[in-house]
């Protein structure tokens, strides 16, 4: 497993990108990348005009090479789009993109959810799924269908970008017992009476209707990885979490906060070797 801080030496810089890596070296050919608080929001719906979202990410897609980015509007599915055109995915709802045509930029929309990339050095397929707790599998979806085309899993190479972690996400006993039914075991741990959050904040442990559990969200989307064939070493791992880190756009801490949480867009560039 390759591990990183995304949020390491953040001195205001509106995005952070990184390579893919297999066997702690990087993989040349694309990068992976999400925006960050300081950027604002990254709201998207077909039926709004976002600015800000328009501007930066014409600057990062100008950036690596004026690719043009591909949005998708999330509802918290397991759908991808396969797509070869910037327009393949109008009007389209769902929470994934993959494409070999390397002049595209997919762009999901994440706050707290998990963004997952995945790039194919074999076939040059590359894309970028919204994993939320609904819609945990798709990693697995979207890998499916970038071996229908032709590529090995073992060859595949995954990263798991930055998203809320168990030190913050709790859940109740239902949605925990979903997760250790459908993923792994190990993914949820109950909460003891007196634990408290990472940030110093008391943790309930129990809400008057049962006991509260930690989701590690990462244990259960490295799991659909596993499952799919994706090699461990070919995996890498940004440890930062969302919610303890106000580098990043929060739905659980800024919302708790009583402020509009800050939607980040997640991204993937191929044809690029920074």
């Amino acid at each position: 497993m390759n591990r990183i801080c995304f949020s390491e030496n953040c001195g205001g810089e509106p995005y952070k990108a990184f390579p893919f890596m297999s066997d702690g070296k990087p993989v040349g050919g694309a990068l992976w990348g999400m925006t960050l608080r300081a950027a604002g929001s990254m709201r998207f719906r077909w039926n709004e005009k976002n600015e800000n979202r328009i501007k930066l990410l014409s600057e990062i897609a100008g950036h690596y090479g004026n690719k043009t980015p591909v949005p998708v509007q999330l509802d918290h599915t397991k759908i991808v789009y396969d797509v070869s055109e910037v327009h393949d995915t109008d009007g389209k709802i769902g929470d994934g993109i993959i494409t070999e045509n390397a002049g595209l930029m997919p762009v999901v929309t994440v706050a707290d959810c998990v963004p997952i990339f995945l790039y194919s050095p074999e076939t040059g397929l590359f894309g970028v799924v919204h994993s939320g707790w609904k819609g945990t599998g798709i990693a697995g979806e979207a890998v499916k269908m970038i071996k229908m085309r032709g590529t090995d899993s073992e060859k595949i190479c995954a990263a798991v970008g930055p998203h809320i972690r168990d030190c913050c996400y709790v859940v109740n006993k239902e949605r925990a017992d979903y997760f250790a039914r459908e993923f792994c075991a190990d993914c949820v741990r109950k909460i003891e009476a007196g634990e408290k959050l990472c940030r110093g904040a008391p943790a309930k442990w129990d809400n008057g209707s049962g006991p509260l559990y930690r989701l590690s969200l990462l244990k259960a989307n490295l799991a659909v990885l596993e499952k799919a064939g994706i090699k461990e070493q070919n995996i890498t791992v940004a440890e930062d979490c969302t919610c303890c880190n106000p580098v990043f756009g929060s739905n659980r801490r800024e919302t708790s906060s009583g402020v509009e949480f800050t939607v980040q867009a997640a991204f993937i560039v191929r044809g690029v070797y920074e």
